[in-house]
C-alpha cells in the first residue's frame, strides 16, 4: 500500500487561485467608487442630499400616494369579484375609478398628515412656528 501519511511542507495552496478577470471595454463614465474617491469616502447621494434631524417628520410622495391607492384599488377590486360576485369588467372599471379619485384625496391627506406632524415636532424642539390664533373680532 501506501506509505504513511505525512504533513506537506510546502505551503502552496493545493487549488490554482483564480485571476480576477479584467474588465473588457471602456470603463464605465460613473463610477461609483471614483465618487467615493472624488468626495473624500462619503457617498455621492449623501452630498446632495439634505440630512434630516432625529425625529424630523419626513414629506409624503408622490409616488408613495401611487403605491397605495393601487394597492387599496386591488384590494377593492379582489373584493368586488369574489365577496360581492360583481362582474369583473365592471369591478375593474369602478375600481379603476376609484383609484382615480384616491389620488387626489390621498395627495391631500397626505399634505395634511405632514403639516401636522411638523408642527408638533418643532412645537417640541421648541422652536417653529408659533400657534395659530384665532381672527379677531375687530377689524384692522
Amino acid at each position: 500500500m501506501h506509505g504513511p501519511i505525512t504533513r506537506r511542507t510546502d505551503r502552496r495552496p493545493a487549488i490554482a487561485k483564480r485571476r480576477k478577470r479584467r474588465p473588457a471595454g471602456p470603463p464605465p463614465s460613473r463610477s461609483p467608487k471614483r465618487d467615493r474617491v472624488a468626495t473624500g469616502g462619503a457617498p455621492a447621494k449623501a452630498a446632495r442630499a439634505p440630512r434630516r434631524q432625529a425625529g424630523e417628520p419626513v414629506p409624503s410622495s408622490f409616488r408613495g400616494v401611487l403605491i397605495r391607492a393601487a394597492l387599496i384599488a386591488a384590494v377593492y377590486y379582489l373584493f368586488l369579484v369574489l365577496a360581492l360576485r360583481t362582474d369583473p369588467g365592471g369591478a375593474a372599471l369602478i375600481s379603476g375609478l376609484g383609484f382615480l379619485l384616491m389620488i387626489p384625496l390621498g395627495l391631500l391627506l397626505d399634505r395634511v398628515r405632514y403639516r401636522m406632524q411638523l408642527r408638533r415636532w418643532q412645537q417640541a424642539r421648541g422652536g417653529g412656528a408659533a400657534p395659530r390664533r384665532a381672527p379677531d373680532a375687530e377689524g384692522p
